[in-house]
């Protein structure tokens, strides 16, 4: 018998954290997997053969993309021609919408299975794109737990696997540093850090009594942070650590405010992207915030300052009030291991996926 096939399609790092949890799991349990497909060196260090690193492929927004037009028609392009060369048992999708939702009608197409792990928060922006995920080949493997409810009103079959985050931060170890400190995340992308580094270095000005930590990501140049806060220590590799250490974080808008969230922090979001972006997106998102603490939670938690509101004397603001408040927001945020359970969320997706290709 042929060995079982994988390809995974990942397009930035939160998605491949959670992907290689899952990888690892599968490992686990089917040594004899063989997987391949776009992603980085998480997943290379699983034993995933990379066909193309996810690195030069994480933008978002509308402009963003429309500038990168040409460079994501190739890659779709390309990950078809290898798909279909591997022929794999199973697609199993990360995330990414703007590419991966086009991968799932193709392969589907193709006849072959799909799952769609982390799928497009459409219950937010175009529920109208839920129809490309009703077929009987597509399995949703959801990590929010009222996304399942979601995808019923439209005949999908959606599960609820738990969320990744809180297996993987269930025993962090916080940062030693010499006083109290806060964490400051401008986030996993280029164009996120050029955006939010330079007000996140304006609070430090404005509030020197602090120590402020910036959290650095391993697939952008130190040169990066340097030329936009020369003097503040930079931490890599560390970013759980980092936040349950902190007093507080100033984050930028993604996964790691529930990272924080989860770890207790009181923290504050940023956003600032394109200005035609924003007014496209503002123009389509029907939910009243775009952090997943206060998502989930359905209450600002995490005061939120977004494009012209991104500035360093209102986040400096909004930091000294949630650290005042530190109690009452920890209190708040303990609602949240509540509501996500405490699923092994890796373990549950890997059976489920191992459940499409084994016999019964």
């Amino acid at each position: 018998m042929e060995p079982l096939r994988l390809y995974w399609v990942v397009g930035e790092l939160s998605g491949e954290e959670h992907a290689s949890a899952v990888i690892a799991a599968l490992r686990s349990l089917y040594p004899h997997l063989q997987m391949r497909g776009m992603g980085g060196e998480l997943m290379a260090a699983q034993g995933v053969e990379i066909f193309i690193h996810w690195r030069d492929y994480a933008v978002v927004g509308f402009i963003e993309v429309l500038r990168n037009l040409p460079r994501f028609i190739r890659l779709y392009r390309q990950l078809k021609r290898d798909i279909s060369e591997y022929r794999p048992h199973r697609l199993v999708l990360v995330d990414y919408p703007g590419l991966n939702l086009r991968l799932a009608r193709w392969a589907v197409r193709q006849g072959i299975g799909v799952t769609y792990f982390i799928p497009p928060q459409l219950w937010a922006w175009n529920p109208g794109r839920v129809r490309h995920l009703r077929d009987p080949r597509m399995q949703v493997l959801c990590i929010l737990p009222f996304e399942p409810e979601f995808y019923a009103r439209y005949g999908i079959d959606a599960q609820y696997v738990g969320h990744p985050l809180v297996e993987r931060l269930r025993s962090v170890t916080p940062l030693k540093w010499h006083k109290p400190y806060i964490a400051l995340l401008p986030g996993s992308r280029l164009h996120e850090v050029k955006n939010i580094l330079p007000v996140m270095r304006g609070v430090k000005d404005l509030l020197p009594e602090w120590d402020f930590l910036v959290s650095k990501v391993a697939h952008l140049p130190e040169a990066l942070y340097r030329q936009y806060a020369p003097d503040l220590p930079l931490i890599e590799g560390q970013t759980p650590q980092l936040l349950k250490g902190a007093t507080a974080a100033v984050i930028t808008s993604g996964t790691a405010t529930l990272e924080a969230a989860l770890l207790g922090v009181p923290s504050i979001i940023l956003y600032r992207g394109n200005p035609i972006s924003y007014h496209i997106a503002k123009r389509l998102v029907r939910v009243p915030f775009i952090g997943l603490p206060n998502l989930i939670l359905n209450e600002a938690v995490f005061p939120e300052l977004i494009q012209s509101e991104c500035t360093a004397s209102k986040v400096a603001t909004a930091l000294q009030h949630q650290i005042v408040q530190a109690d009452v927001v920890k209190s708040k945020l303990r609602r949240l291991h509540e509501l996500l359970g405490d699923a092994p969320a890796a373990l549950n997706a890997a059976q489920a996926v191992m459940s499409t290709l084994l016999p019964r």
